[in-house]
C-alpha cells in the first residue's frame, strides 16, 4: 500500500485530503494510483488513516491527490525509547545510518561530538536527514519518524540521561544485557577513533553501562544500527518473559 506522510490538520473519518506537491505529484505520476485504490497517510507521531482515492486522472495537469478518509488509528511506538547519540560518520554512510536506524525502530539519532570525532554536520545536511528519514519511514511502514537532533557534545548527552538506562557500546565490554524495566535506553556509539579514557570514565561514572554487540569492529554507521536493534529485540524477548 501506498504510504504518504501528511503535516496537515490530522483528519477525522470521512473527511477528504488534498495532496498536493511532490507528495501528490509522485503518486499520481509515479505510482499512478487510481480511483478505489487505498493509500495510508501517517504524521510521523503514531497516527494513521487507511484513506481511498477519489478521482485520478495521472494525464491531468494537476498534481493534486484527492482523498476520502476511511478510518484512523493511533500506533504506539517501539519500547523501549532507544535515543542513539552516535558520531557522524563521513559522507553518504550517515544517510545509510539514518535509514537504517529507521528501519530499526530506534526513536532518534543525535550526532555526538566527541574528542576524536571527524565530522560535525551542518545545519543543512541535518534538515536533508530529516528528510531521509521521513522517506524511510514511507518505505518501511513505521508511524513514527526517526527524529533527527542538534549536535551534542557528550558531557551534554551524559548529563540529560535522568531517568535512562545509559549504554556505552565498546567493543572490548561483555555482551549487552537489557535493564529491568527501562522505558528509555540512551545508547552511545563513538567515532571511528573510539572513546578516550577520560570519556569512557566520564561514561562510567554518570550511571553508562558498557556493553558490546558482536565480536567484530564495526563502523560508526553500523555498530549503531546494529546496537540498536540488538537492545529492541533483547528487551522484548525480556518483556515475553
Amino acid at each position: 500500500m501506498h504510504r504518504i506522510h501528511w503535516q496537515g490538520t490530522w483528519p477525522d473519518v470521512g473527511q477528504m485530503l488534498a495532496i498536493d506537491g511532490d507528495e501528490g505529484s509522485h503518486a499520481l505520476r509515479a505510482k499512478r494510483l487510481r480511483a478505489g485504490e487505498r493509500v495510508e497517510v501517517f504524521d510521523g507521531a503514531g497516527r494513521v488513516a487507511t484513506c481511498s482515492v477519489l478521482d485520478s486522472d495521472p494525464g491531468r495537469r494537476t498534481k493534486t491527490l484527492d482523498l476520502r478518509v476511511l478510518e484512523t488509528a493511533q500506533r504506539e511506538p517501539a519500547s523501549p525509547r532507544v535515543e542513539v547519540f552516535a558520531a557522524t560518520p563521513k559522507g553518504g554512510r550517515v544517510d545509510e545510518m539514518v535509514e537504517g536506524l529507521s528501519e530499526a525502530g530506534a526513536a532518534s539519532w543525535t550526532p555526538l561530538v566527541t574528542a576524536r570525532t571527524v565530522v560535525e554536520p551542518s545545519p543543512a545536511k541535518l534538515d536533508r536527514l530529516r528528510r531521509i528519514a521521513v522517506e524511510s519511514a514511507k518505505q518501511c511502514g513505521r508511524a513514527w519518524v526517526l527524529e533527527i537532533g542538534r549536535e551534542c557534545r557528550l558531557a551534554d548527552a551524559l548529563a540529560g540521561a535522568a531517568g535512562s538506562a545509559l549504554i556505552l557500546a565498546d567493543g572490548a565490554a561483555p555482551p549487552y544485557r537489557p535493564a529491568s524495566g527501562a522505558a528509555v535506553v540512551r545508547l552511545l556509539v563513538g567515532p571511528e577513533g573510539g572513546w578516550t579514557d577520560g570519556e569512557r570514565h566520564d561514561a562510567l561514572r554518570a550511571g553508562a553501562v558498557a556493553a558490546g554487540f558482536g565480536p567484530n569492529a564495526m563502523r560508526i554507521e553500523t555498530a549503531a544500527v546494529v546496537a540498536a536493534a540488538v537492545v529492541l529485540d533483547r528487551h522484548r524477548d525480556a518483556a515475553r518473559g
